[in-house]
């Protein structure tokens, strides 16, 4: 049903076609429509979730009820895979932002045996989850420690093309503050030489403002 799909999901790109096949037929589908929770935060986690199609947000919420944006997921992928690995609660919220987005649900059982069976897909999966846990850790020192120009320094020092391929209300949302923040913010690197009129980043260094 969805084999082309999930061969582009890295998780699976090096299961062979029998093994995709067993994992494209042991899969449920869901349709999600825009704002439809697929899990929430603290719920038990007994499944794999893979993203086919649509978009997907994954937030915790605040001390004070503020939403605090993990990740926004546009491309298939397979979603907080360490939960159900752990077989604890899941540690966010995703919902869904597209008008319609698909979900295949993996039971645990066969993911496993597929893990045991092919010993290059379990280094695979160490490095994917390595790779996760490193943009989770840039995501909290950004809230934690930088201030809402710094955010947007070190956002666009790892997404330079964003200002040009984004909407401004998305990137606003990504780094939890408010679109006339992020207008400020703006303004106040393209003062500084590091972004010209068109919104090009000229120089990722942004020395002065992350210093």
């Amino acid at each position: 049903m969805y084999k082309n799909v999930l061969k582009k999901v890295e998780f699976f790109k090096l299961l062979s076609e029998e093994e995709i096949e067993l994992v494209n037929n042991s899969c449920k589908i869901i349709t999600l429509n825009k704002d439809n929770i697929l899990f929430y935060e603290g719920d038990f986690a007994n499944s794999f979730y893979i993203m086919l199609q649509g978009k997907l947000k994954l937030y915790k919420t605040g001390t004070m009820g503020n939403e605090i944006v993990i990740h926004n997921f546009s491309k298939p992928t397979i979603l907080a895979e360490m939960a159900t690995f752990q077989a604890s609660p899941f540690p966010a919220t995703a919902i869904s932002t597209s008008s319609i987005t698909k979900v295949a649900i993996l039971e645990k059982e066969v993911f496993l045996s597929l893990l045991q069976s092919n010993a290059n897909l379990s280094f695979h999966i160490i490095g994917s989850l390595i790779k996760k846990m490193r943009n989770l850790e840039q995501t909290i020192h950004r809230n934690l420690v930088y201030d809402a120009t710094q955010k947007v320094c070190a956002f666009l020092r790892d997404n330079p093309n964003i200002l040009i391929e984004r909407k401004h209300s998305e990137i606003a949302n990504k780094l939890n503050m408010a679109p006339a923040t992020l207008s400020r913010s703006i303004k106040k690197i393209k003062e500084k030489g590091y972004i010209n009129k068109e919104n090009i980043v000229v120089d990722n260094s942004f020395y002065e403002i992350l210093e």
